[in-house]
């Protein structure tokens, strides 16, 4: 696999910090699944060096896909700065993927912080297929403006709730907290898929083992090459001492990677 030339057709941006680079040429992307990534590097020249690891936000006909990024350090603020026309170098798709939504299954999606994409997609993914109703998007962030992109999940038709740390939209608390005063009511067996940062998906994780659901959660790593080639993403595990977050994952079974 090599990298490709894309260019940006767009940069949209949203709450302050996030943004969604839209991007052509992309066909190399065309059958890319909800929770891979892609390894991406603008024409900065050698600093920063290393390419950066962005989970994909969505994949459309014609090679178009779409970033969701917050501008957090040198590598997403330069790409923060682009505008229509500029190239950038694309590897992907790499990792695994979310389960297939399915009709037999209802799933809980929840997000945090730069979770967003891979959960935007995936319940995209379920709409497409006519299955918004077995499907619900639980967002959460710091302040209203840390929800980026509420507003397109709510079009899906999916059900949403939102949450934030000071109150300032949807329920105040954590996003987990929500979580789990849902899974008390609702009964049944649902499935959780959640991507977002560590004590999030510790606590998701947490609330799946203590009630026996299925639970797959996509991790966030420092990332070199996506191809398993530097072992810079390696986390412990419980079948093996490590597993990599580019190539085992960025899609694990919690119970494997949380204890």
């Amino acid at each position: 696999m090599n990298f490709f030339e894309a260019r940006v057709t767009a940069r949209e941006d949203l709450a302050p910090g996030y943004f969604v680079l839209r991007l052509g040429g992309c066909t190399a992307l065309a059958g890319a699944l909800p929770g891979q990534f892609v390894m991406v590097r603008g024409d900065w020249g050698r600093d920063p060096l290393l390419p950066r690891a962005i989970s994909l936000h969505e994949v459309g006909a014609g090679g178009s896909a779409a970033l969701l990024v917050r501008a957090v350090g040198r590598g997403t603020g330069l790409l923060s700065r682009l505008g229509a026309g500029a190239a950038l170098k694309v590897l992907g798709p790499l990792g695994t993927a979310f389960p297939v939504p399915a009709a037999g299954r209802h799933d809980l999606l929840v997000a945090g912080g730069c979770g967003v994409p891979p959960i935007y997609f995936q319940a995209a993914r379920a709409a497409a297929a006519g299955l918004a109703d077995h499907v619900e998007v639980f967002l959460g962030g710091r302040t209203a403006q840390d929800l980026p992109y509420a507003a397109e999940i709510e079009r899906l038709g999916v059900r949403l709730q939102l949450t934030t740390d000071d109150g300032s939209r949807g329920r105040r608390g954590f996003v987990t907290a929500a979580l789990e005063a849902r899974l008390d009511e609702m009964g049944g067996r649902p499935h959780l898929i959640a991507c977002g940062p560590d004590p999030m998906l510790q606590a998701v994780a947490r609330l799946a083992r203590q009630r026996g659901l299925p639970c797959q959660v996509s991790l966030e790593a420092a990332m070199a090459c996506g191809l398993g080639v530097c072992l810079g993403c390696a986390v412990p595990a419980r079948s093996r001492p490590f597993v990599y977050v580019c190539t085992d994952g960025p899609v694990f079974d919690a119970g494997e990677v949380y204890q």
